[in-house]
């Protein structure tokens, strides 16, 4: 009658909860990541637009040949640092994908496991009611018996 409840995979189920959780930290890192080199990337364009709006005016008022020599050596270096960046970006975006998928069948292996767990505690209750009620009976027949 005192029986307690033991789910013989627990230790499993422990450990898919804690892979669940080593994916979801995964997860945030690779996002902070993809996040600052996105921000990275921003950047980079927003100093190549910066520049070409200061090369137009440049140009307007009348320049020597050596600084938009100059300016056009740095803007294709930053047109390089930009494709460099985005295939980062790329890259981690990837990787977040992939992370994601990891996290969802770590997930659904954890809520497998959780719905076996379930099943087999909906069992045993099951079981230990019947248990109950047989006692029960056996005990209210003693007592007809006795009388």
């Amino acid at each position: 009658m005192n029986e307690i409840f033991s789910f013989r995979l627990q230790r499993v189920l422990d450990y898919k909860e804690h892979v669940k959780n080593l994916k979801s930290e995964e997860l945030a890192r690779y996002r902070v990541q993809l996040d600052e080199e996105r921000d990275t990337l921003n950047g980079l364009q927003a100093e190549k637009n910066t520049m070409a709006g200061t090369m137009d005016e440049k140009c307007s008022e009348g320049v020597r040949v050596e600084y938009l020599a100059q300016c056009n050596r740095y803007m294709d270096r930053l047109k390089t640092f930009i494709d460099k960046q985005t295939e980062n970006v790329s890259e981690m975006e990837k990787m977040v994908e992939e992370c994601r998928n990891d996290l969802t069948g770590a997930s659904k292996e954890k809520e497998m496991l959780d719905r076996l767990r379930a099943r087999h505690y909906q069992r045993f209750a099951y079981h230990l009611s019947k248990e109950q009620e047989k006692q029960l009976d056996d005990l209210v027949n003693n007592k007809k018996v006795n009388l």
